[in-house]
């Protein structure tokens, strides 16, 4: 499968967990192809949206490789917090669907400390062009990502 559909399908897969019976199933995807898609899809928009000369690139990808490493724990995060959700989303009590949200929430600042820290770092290493728009294009791709992700998500139930 072509790494450009990756993502498309691991996202239907996630929205298809959501439709009929208000069910929710992520055990077919296993962590290391939910991670592959999500991390290429980034690398291959970044590719597409920065137009960089060849030792621009080069800072720029050695860069991007360091912010690369230091996202595979949110993104473990992300797929784990599926997991759990899908797990006991038919039975979840009060305490663990604010467990969920705030670990969501928690997540979420998590990823905009990591993305200024490499914008402060892009900003330095190369201008602050580069890092408004590497700002930019982050926080699309993650948002996107997320919304891709909830989209097939139902909403937790008033009760149980």
């Amino acid at each position: 499968m072509p790494r450009k559909i990756w993502l498309p399908a691991v996202m239907g897969v996630l929205a298809a967990a959501g439709v009929g019976a208000q069910t929710v199933s992520v055990m077919n995807l296993d962590e290391a192809t939910y991670r592959y898609a999500v991390t290429e899809e980034r690398r291959t928009i970044f590719a597409a949206n920065l137009a960089l000369g060849p030792e621009e690139r080069e800072r720029f990808w050695g860069v991007y490789d360091e912010y690369a490493v230091e996202r595979v724990p949110l993104d473990k995060e992300r797929f784990a917090l599926l997991q759990r959700y899908a797990q006991s989303y038919a039975t979840m009590s009060d305490e663990q669907a604010m467990g969920l949200a705030i670990a969501s929430g928690r997540m979420q600042v998590s990823e905009v400390e990591l993305r200024l820290k490499y914008a402060a770092v892009l900003k330095r290493k190369m201008s602050g062009r580069v890092a408004a728009r590497f700002f930019q294009i982050d926080d699309y791709v993650t948002t996107t990502q997320r919304m891709n992700s909830l989209t097939g998500i139902p909403l937790v139930s008033p009760t149980r």
